[in-house]
C-alpha cells in the first residue's frame, strides 16, 4: 500500500503544468521520466526535435510503451483532463504535431534511455496555446484505449504557443460569497475567470477587504499557485478571510487580479458587499433590553394598580380613569420605545448596506 502511494505521488508530480518552468520529476510502474517540461513559443511551419530520458526503476527488464494525448482542461487539484474521442474539437490541440520515433522501448534494470521526440507545428495552426503529454507506460496504447490492462504511465507536458493574432482576455463571471450576512469574519470568496480567447492565462492577484468605515482590514492574495485556466473554459479560484479580532458591520472586498505577459499586464476587478454580525453577542444585548422595557411596563403597572387599590371607595371611578390613562401612557411609552430601537436598526441598515 505505502508503494501504491509513493507510485501516486510521483505520477502526479510528472502531470502538474503549472510547474512548466521547473525539473519535473515523475515515477510510476517502474519508470522514470527526468526532465523539463516543453514549453515554446513557435512559428507555423516550425520543426522541434526535444530529448526526454527514460529510466528502469525496476529490478528486472520492463517493457515501455509511448503514446500522446491532448490536454482539454484541468482538475482542481491540477491534475490535467485529457481528450476523448467523444471531445469536440477545440483548436488547441497538439497530439498529433508530435512523433515518437519508435512504438516502445526495452530497458535493463537500471537502464536509460533518451528518446528524440519531434514536434512539426502545421502551416495552418492556430494562433494561441495548445497542450499535450507524451506517456511511456507498461501496456500498450491499445490495450488502454479498448480497456483490456490496467496500469500506470508517466509523462511530460507539452505546452507550444503559436505565434499570430493572440486574444488574451479574462473575465470575471462571478465573485460571491456562501452568504450574505456572517456570524463570525470566517469567509469563503470564489471568483469564476473566464478565459474567452487563445491563449493560456494565469490570473493573480491581491483580494483587498474594507470596514464600512472605509479602513482596509486585510488583504488576501488570489491564486498563489499561478494555475492556468484554459482557453474557452471557466475556473473558480476560491480564497478565505479567516480574522481572529472582532468584526461588525458591512464589509466590502474587491478582487483585481492580474493577468498578461511581463510589461503588458491587464487588471480586471470585481467587488462585493458582505455582513459581519455577531449573533451570539447582538441576541443577549437585544433579550436584555427586551427584558428591561418590560419589567419596567409590569413593574409600572404593578405600582399604579397597587396605588390605586388604596384609594376609598368613593373615588373609584375617578381612580379607575387614572389608571386607564396611566397603562395607556405606559403603553405608548413602550411602544414608542420599540418603535425608536427599529427606526434606529432600520436606519443603520440604509446607510449601511
Amino acid at each position: 500500500m505505502q508503494q501504491f502511494f509513493v507510485r501516486a505521488f510521483f505520477l502526479l508530480v510528472g502531470i502538474l503544468f503549472i510547474v512548466q518552468t521547473h525539473e519535473v520529476l515523475a515515477q510510476a510502474a517502474g519508470a522514470q521520466i527526468l526532465t523539463k517540461p516543453i514549453d515554446e513559443l513557435v512559428t507555423p511551419g516550425d520543426v522541434l526535435t526535444r530529448t526526454i530520458t527514460l529510466r528502469n526503476t525496476t529490478t528486472g527488464t520492463q517493457v515501455f510503451f509511448f503514446s500522446v494525448a491532448d490536454i482539454v482542461d484541468v482538475r482542481d487539484d491540477e491534475s490535467p483532463i485529457f481528450a476523448t474521442p467523444s471531445n469536440n474539437p477545440t483548436e488547441y490541440e497538439l497530439a498529433t504535431w508530435i512523433s515518437v520515433p519508435t512504438e516502445s522501448v526495452t530497458l535493463a534494470p537500471g537502464a536509460s534511455t533518451e528518446i528524440a521526440v519531434k514536434v512539426t507545428v502545421p502551416q495552418s495552426a492556430s494562433p494561441g496555446s495548445h497542450f499535450a503529454e507524451i506517456f511511456a507506460g507498461v501496456e500498450p496504447p491499445r490495450l488502454r484505449q479498448n480497456g483490456a490492462g490496467v496500469g500506470y504511465k508517466v509523462g511530460t507536458i507539452v505546452t507550444l504557443r503559436v505565434k499570430g493574432e493572440a486574444n488574451e482576455t479574462a473575465r470575471i463571471r462571478s465573485f460571491a460569497t456562501d452568504h450574505l450576512v456572517f456570524g463570525k469574519p470566517s469567509v469563503k470568496f470564489t471568483t469564476r475567470v473566464e478565459n474567452p480567447g487563445n491563449v493560456l492565462i494565469k490570473p493573480h492577484g491581491p483580494l483587498e477587504i474594507f470596514n464600512m468605515f472605509g479602513k482596509r482590514v486585510a488583504i488576501i492574495n488570489v491564486n498563489d499557485n499561478m494555475n492556468g485556466v484554459f482557453p474557452g473554459h471557466i475556473r473558480p479560484f476560491e480564497t478565505i478571510w479567516d480574522e481572529k479580532d472582532f468584526a461588525f458591520g458591512r464589509y466590502q472586498g474587491i478582487v483585481s487580479l492580474i493577468y498578461g505577459e511581463h510589461g503588458h499586464e491587464t487588471t480586471v476587478s470585481a467587488t462585493l458587499s458582505f455582513w459581519v454580525l455577531p449573533i451570539n453577542i447582538i441576541l443577549p444585548v437585544l433579550g436584555i433590553l427586551l427584558f428591561l422595557i418590560l419589567a419596567m411596563y409590569f413593574g409600572v403597572r404593578l405600582y399604579i394598580r397597587r396605588t390605586l387599590d388604596a384609594y376609598n371607595i368613593s373615588q373609584r371611578r375617578s381612580a379607575y380613569r387614572r389608571r386607564s390613562t396611566g397603562v395607556t401612557r405606559l403603553t405608548f411609552v413602550a411602544v414608542s420605545l420599540l418603535l425608536i430601537i427599529g427606526i434606529f436598526l432600520i436606519a443603520m441598515l440604509v446607510v449601511f448596506a
